[in-house]
């Protein structure tokens, strides 16, 4: 009797003890953790196993909320995450960090999903204050977490280095981190390797694993971005929970969001009311879309002294500068205390650059963002004027509207402000012709008299006004001070002609009416001719090779040189590119190239062109495993190896064991919003097996 209970026991038990193992993975001698490969010994690889095993076990409602969490919350830093170019492992760092609670505290007063000290967040742009948090802001917070992530990779060249100086800091770190680390595509975990680094790896093979298992969460949130709204107002609009809403805000400490500022609010739904908050959240009565708000300027200088003295403006939140007649770029950068090469950048100008009179020029930097999603080119517009327009630099601006270099805006284009255009979306024209463009500049006619105040908000007080200071490299710009200030006139708003309702964009037929653009002629081939460097003191193969544009392996090969030859001061090396170039067209049918990205390594390469390591070292004379970013690197040769070479350009790919959307995305050069959007996939949850379409 004893042993049929003893039998039927265990029959029970099974199944569950197979959920138990299938559940939790194991952990690999060798693996790839923040671009880097990460080789473990026998005893490391035990220690970072039973980390793992403690993460997922026991299965609880606690575990079961954190993995939600990270069903919610991972899609938007992912995308942070590589908007800033950031590793996308580093987004287990905030599970690791926080549990992924915007309200997380810790004993030496760490706050928020990243854990950061109130100084520290201050000094990486946060604010913080009474009425906001932004340390429990995911957005803000994620991004500050990225610039943090990628200052320390100056240091350290090594983003698994990085990850440990998150917790200790760059000096604690240098201590603990080996200096062959610094640029190394290969590390070693062993008995030295901090206990940090180790419950990192862990928190990333655990989850991955996990999550990759895992059935979509019913629920999720979404954005609703705001500029003036209480969660009262939004929770009564969308008919949602306000304690909810509360709990997932709680950067807020307010009643409403700051005036002037867009913000996100994170609405906490059910999937199946998704929809309908969609449509409620795009026809909201406040509009995001308008042209007419931008830029915003508050005049700060309502006296000066001397001519010298700049006349500041609050332009969209940041210190800017107004332009008086006969000013220049110089002359502005001078009254501010600035370089003019900083003055210059902050306002993406070059010094030929004709400053105008009446327009405020920033002295802060601009976003990478615009408050806005859209704008609607009008006649006599560039993409200069847009970016100053609504504080958002010039570069992001073009590369969200997929350009390398600025060109002629046709009036009526829709501008992309805040991502990227999708690639199968067509540029979008509104149809009807609009006026040309009404950059406000400020009438500048005496210096001392003036009514020209231009706010959007006239409850600004006289203190609020007045009580304004702007850092600079030189220290601080005082604006006026208190013992100075004199009756204060009602400032007068610029008076603005209504404007009729933005027109919502309509996809035309660009073809009908193309942009025009100058033709190109190609430039007619040079012959390679024969040019060289002779090599002066303290120089080395790997300085010669960056500055001429080779790899050290083209370098090398061009003066037939092996990885064991030293360099000689005195001696006449070939640079010549051409001739690197014609040696590699020569032999394309016998050998492939491969250009190193960033975040590459031999290993990932090896998989990517179905080689190994070891081959690849022998046909680039490498020693070890370190490579260079733009490195051009043989990866076949003899037509062998490349089953698996990315050029054949497939269609779709199989998911295998290990691998992530973000991960897939970078093998085919797809953007991860991209490949979102072909497979009509809502979160970053695959299964081993799925089949993604690439294109």
């Amino acid at each position: 009797m004893k042993n049929i209970i003893l039998l039927l026991v265990t029959l029970v038990s099974l199944p569950t003890l197979a959920q138990v193992d299938y559940s939790i993975p194991e952990t690999p001698k060798k693996i790839e953790f923040a671009n880097v490969i990460v080789n473990l010994d026998i005893e490391t690889q035990k220690k970072v196993g039973n980390y793992v095993t403690s993460l997922l076990t026991p299965q609880n409602s606690y575990l079961e909320n954190k993995l939600e969490l990270m069903q919610w919350y991972f899609p938007y830093i992912e995308e942070i995450l590589d908007e800033e170019n950031v590793p996308d492992d580093l987004k287990y760092l905030a599970v690791q960090e926080s549990a992924l609670k915007p309200d997380a505290l810790s004993s030496s007063a760490a706050v928020g999903f990243w854990q950061f000290k109130e100084a520290t967040g201050k000094e990486l742009g946060l604010v913080i204050n009474n009425n906001i948090d932004e340390r429990k802001y995911l957005f803000a917070s994620t991004k500050a977490a990225a610039t943090y992530f990628k200052k320390n990779n100056l240091i350290f060249k090594n983003w698994i280095s990085c990850i440990y100086a998150y917790n200790q800091g760059p000096t604690g770190a240098t201590k603990a981190i080996p200096d062959n680390w610094s640029y190394a595509s290969e590390v070693d975990f062993n008995e030295d390797t901090p206990e940090y680094l180790l419950k990192a790896l862990a928190h990333r093979i655990a989850f991955e694993h996990r999550l990759n298992r895992l059935k979509a969460s019913p629920r999720k949130l979404l954005v609703y971005p705001t500029r003036s709204k209480s969660l009262a107002q939004i929770a009564v609009e969308l008919s949602v929970d306000l304690s909810e809403l509360r709990t997932y805000n709680a950067w807020l400490n307010s009643a409403s969001t700051p005036s002037g500022v867009e913000y996100k609010v994170l609405i906490p739904i059910n999937k199946a009311r998704e929809q309908e908050i969609l449509e409620l959240i795009s026809n909201r009565k406040e509009t995001i879309t308008s042209n007419s708000n931008f830029p915003v300027l508050v005049k700060k200088t309502l006296v000066t002294t001397s001519d010298d003295q700049p006349i500041l403006y609050d332009i969209n939140g940041r210190v800017g500068i107004l332009a008086e007649p006969g000013d220049e770029a110089s002359q502005l950068a001078s009254k501010a205390g600035f370089p003019l090469s900083t003055f210059l950048k902050l306002n993406d100008l070059d010094d030929k650059h004709i400053v105008k009179t009446g327009r405020v020029y920033y002295l802060e930097k601009k976003a990478n963002k615009a408050p806005v999603e859209f704008h609607t080119a009008r006649k006599g517009q560039t993409f200069w004027d847009i970016s100053q327009m609504y504080a958002i630099k010039l570069k992001k601006l073009l590369k969200y509207n997929r350009l390398k270099s600025p060109e002629t805006i046709q009036p009526g284009r829709v501008i992309w402000l805040q991502k990227k255009r999708p690639k199968n979306q067509p540029i979008e024209i509104v149809e009807e012709v609009l006026s040309e463009d009404e950059y406000p500049t400020i009438p500048v006619e005496t210096r001392y008299e003036r009514d020209d105040v231009v706010t959007s908000d006239p409850d600004d007080t006289e203190e609020d006004i007045l009580d304004n200071t702007s850092r600079t490299n030189n220290g601080v710009i005082k604006l006026s001070s208190k013992e100075d200030k004199p009756e204060v006139e009602k400032p007068v708003v610029k008076k603005v002609e209504p404007k009729p309702e933005p027109i919502k964009p309509k996809v035309i037929d660009t073809k009908a009416e193309p942009i025009k653009t100058r033709p190109t002629t190609p430039k007619p081939k040079e012959e390679p001719t024969r040019r060289t460097h002779l090599v002066r003191q303290g120089e080395t193969l790997y300085s010669i090779s960056k500055q001429y544009g080779l790899s050290l392996s083209e370098l090398r090969r061009l003066n037939n040189m092996s990885s064991s030859d030293i360099l000689r001061y005195g001696e006449e090396l070939i640079v010549n590119r051409n001739a690197a170039s014609s040696v590699a067209s020569s032999s394309r049918s016998e050998v492939v190239y491969h250009n190193v990205e960033k975040g590459e390594t031999l290993y990932s390469l090896s998989k990517m062109y179905n080689t190994t390591v070891g081959n690849i070292q022998n046909w680039n004379d490498i020693r070890g495993t370190n490579i260079s970013i733009g490195e051009k690197l043989i990866v076949s040769q003899n037509g062998i190896n490349v089953s698996n070479y990315v050029s054949e350009n497939p269609s779709t790919h199989t998911v295998s064991k290990g691998e992530t959307l973000y991960s897939i995305s970078k093998r085919y050069n797809i953007s991860l919003s991209n490949l979102k959007s072909i497979n009509n996939i809502n979160s970053n949850i695959i299964e081993i097996g799925q089949v993604l379409r690439i294109k």
